[in-house]
């Protein structure tokens, strides 16, 4: 080889080993940032069912870890209620499940809900196909902190003239009807059972919990001639079922005093077969659904998350730590229950966006953890602790592998938090837009207030006034003796909806809505607040908003904007939702806005009627909306006063235009006319 080629073949050897040093170091480099592997973490399983198989492979057996409260529900002896979601376009090979020892009791979508030996739970995972995670199931949350409501409500005044709830049906989703008796439920009464593979008759013979014979109670003081469902529900797909049921015997009412949590991001979002979706559905078929608000304003936190380096959230300057129970002790042998999720929803139903949620003692132990691998969970972390010994306890949350700061909530179920925020602490389906969210006054307070001071407050996370109405609580009942919470406050507020019905046999949905907040007490601020809704309930059967053609709604139900609705074809149509916010966000909330929407409402649904059924009107209507639907964008994103001025803007505009063209066509109309006459 010649000098001058071995200068090229050195020089081409050089550059092929600069690149391949370059194109290695930007391999390895992309690495230096990513996530260290969690440790002994399965992909598939959560961290609370990992930890359920390896107590019960130490020892434990099933049925021991239910009675410490480290499992929910009553599984047959050795298996553990679970969710298996499918992957994207596949399906779980429900044959390969069966063939290893699970039964599946119940399927929604890409959900099947399976009773799987303990033992077996990683090798289910890592060997039945279409398997992308593995949860517990979503647990149904009683909204009860442990009659004098029908007074203070004024359902006894009715009840004197015949009004007693007589031929209406109303149904009581619940956890459980132990202790039932005609003295507490009258006698009117279906059981029904939709814990199973549908919705089944049952006489509730070996309940233990009486959450729902409770609630039960209330209703029948209200309304002591409706005709009660007691329906048994544990987890989401169980209160879907019961929502068909309701659908297909023709109940007009529902009353959930419970609630769930991780279901979505507290925005009223439906998902997959969460209980938002099966709450708007209930309202969609003409059914009020009354959703207890929930008692987390003390138990709830809620922040973008902030850190300083470590990835660990600052919950102030010097602190990382949320603590449990206000720093006080809590006592061995009881459960600790958390839940935490982040604004990283969407339809996947997972997020590559991942922080873990930690409980330490007051040692600075940690002593249990969720850190599931995000994906493919979705944005959600839990932990159920059982308390081995007395002590106090704090939570820490980590920003494992996120690519900005999301906004976090976080949930306590057994005890409060501090810090606390009461803002936006609803729970699931209360969030929804179809469901009339009851929040909680004590009744020795029922006139001046204030609300109770764990009532959930609003607004949802996407901005929505909640919550409705308020009902009264700490009332005396038989079962519960005095009955704390907004599980008490719902019941009411059904009850009252039922001697309502009784009297307006033919009301709409969203007429029985306007019927209850339309009388309620304002209180709080002005108008409708996030706080006490539309104010607390006050039954009037005698100003029902009676209407012959479709439903009104000013309130925020779910329904209303009749004319969008018509045209559009969904009320949860975007520009539909556009023009609800709008009302609600500043027409409502006054005295003038409030008159304007009653009377839209008044005359509305026959003009919304005609536009549904005539496809040419729906398109017209459709043009002839959007610049409603661009000014109420323009006030919701900017305020009010900014929009005012730039319609201002725009008004000149339009006459300064308007007027030199009318008179020009003016000066043609008469030119035209004169040479006709000539």
């Amino acid at each position: 080889m010649t000098g001058a080629g071995s200068k090229r073949f050195i020089v081409a050897f050089s550059l092929l080993l600069l690149f391949y040093f370059t194109s290695f170091s930007a391999a390895f480099a992309q690495y230096l940032n990513a996530p260290p592997s969690k440790k002994n973490l399965h992909p598939k399983i959560s961290r609370y069912l990992q930890n359920l198989e390896r107590k019960y492979k130490e020892g434990a057996h099933a049925d021991r870890l239910v009675a410490q409260g480290i499992t929910r529900g009553s599984p047959a002896p050795d298996t553990v209620s679970v969710y298996l979601m499918s992957k994207s376009g596949a399906r779980i090979d429900e044959t390969a499940l069966s063939n290893m020892g699970a039964e599946i009791t119940k399927r929604s979508g890409n959900m099947i809900r399976a009773q799987v030996p303990v033992n077996i739970m990683t090798a289910v995972a890592d060997t039945v196909s279409g398997i992308s995670f593995m949860k517990g199931p979503d647990p149904l949350i009683p909204t009860s902190v442990d009659n004098e409501g029908v007074s203070l409500t004024g359902a006894d005044t009715y009840h004197n003239d015949g009004y007693d709830g007589t031929g209406v049906k109303v149904a009581v989703f619940d956890v459980g009807f132990a202790h039932l008796s005609s003295a507490v439920v009258g006698t009117n009464v279906v059981k029904v059972d939709c814990t199973g593979l549908g919705c089944a008759p049952s006489d509730f013979s070996f309940e233990t919990e009486d959450h729902g014979t409770a609630v039960a109670e209330i209703v029948h003081d209200m309304a002591p001639g409706v005709q009660l469902y007691l329906i048994k529900v544990a987890d989401k797909l169980d209160l879907r079922d019961a929502k068909d049921y309701a659908i297909n015997n023709g109940i007009k009412i529902i009353n959930l005093s419970g609630g769930y949590l991780n279901q979505n991001f507290y925005d009223g979002k439906c998902w997959s077969t969460n209980a938002v979706c099966t709450a708007d559905d209930a309202h969609a078929h003409n059914i009020l659904w009354v959703n207890a608000a929930g008692n987390e304003a003390q138990s709830h936190y809620e922040a973008r998350f902030s850190g300083a380096g470590d990835e660990w959230h600052n919950v102030s300057v010097d602190s990382e730590k949320i603590v449990l129970n206000n720093g006080k002790t809590i006592s061995a042998g009881d459960t600790i229950e958390v839940y935490l999720t982040w604004n990283a929803w969407n339809d996947t139903l997972t997020t590559n966006q991942d922080y873990d949620l930690y409980l330490y003692n007051s040692s600075d132990v940690e002593v249990d953890s969720s850190d599931n691998a995000q994906p493919p969970f979705p944005p959600t972390e839990e932990i159920t602790y059982k308390v081995p010994a007395s002590g106090t306890y704090y939570l820490k949350i980590q920003k494992y592998n996120a690519t900005s700061d999301h906004l976090l909530e976080l949930y306590s179920i057994n005890y409060n938090l501090t810090p606390s925020v009461a803002a936006g602490s609803l729970l699931n389906p209360a969030d929804a837009a179809g469901a009339m969210a009851a929040g909680a006054i004590n009744y020795v307070s029922w006139v001046t207030g204030p609300q109770e001071p764990f009532s959930s407050q609003g607004p949802t996370n996407d901005n929505r006034i909640k919550p409705d109405i308020m009902g009264p609580d700490h009332v005396p009942n038989s079962i519960e003796g005095v009955f704390v919470g907004t599980s008490a406050s719902s019941p009411h507020v059904a009850g009252a909806a039922a001697l309502i019905l009784q009297k307006n046999p033919g009301i709409s949905v969203s007429q029985l809505w306007n019927s209850l907040t339309d009388s309620a007490i304002d209180m709080g601020a002005s108008g409708k607040d996030n706080i006490y809704g539309y104010g607390r309930l006050n039954l009037d059967i005698n100003a029902a908003a009676l209407s012959s053609a479709g439903a009104t709604d000013d309130g925020g139900g779910g329904g209303g904007c009749f004319i969008a609705t018509a045209a559009y074809g969904s009320y949860e149509a975007p520009y539909v939702l556009i023009l609800r916010k709008m009302r609600d966000r500043f027409l409502v909330t006054n005295a003038v806005g409030r008159a304007f929407v009653h009377l839209y409402y008044t005359y509305s649904p026959p003009i919304a009627d005609i536009i549904a059924n005539h496809n040419s009107l729906k398109i017209a209507v459709r043009i002839g909306l959007l610049p409603l639907v661009g000014v109420s964008w323009l006030a919701l994103k900017t305020g009010p006063m900014f929009t005012l001025f730039i319609l201002a803007c725009l008004a000149f505009f339009v006459l300064g235009f308007i007027r030199p063209f009318s008179r020009r066509m003016f000066h043609i109309i008469r030119s035209n006319d004169g040479t006709q006459r000539a």
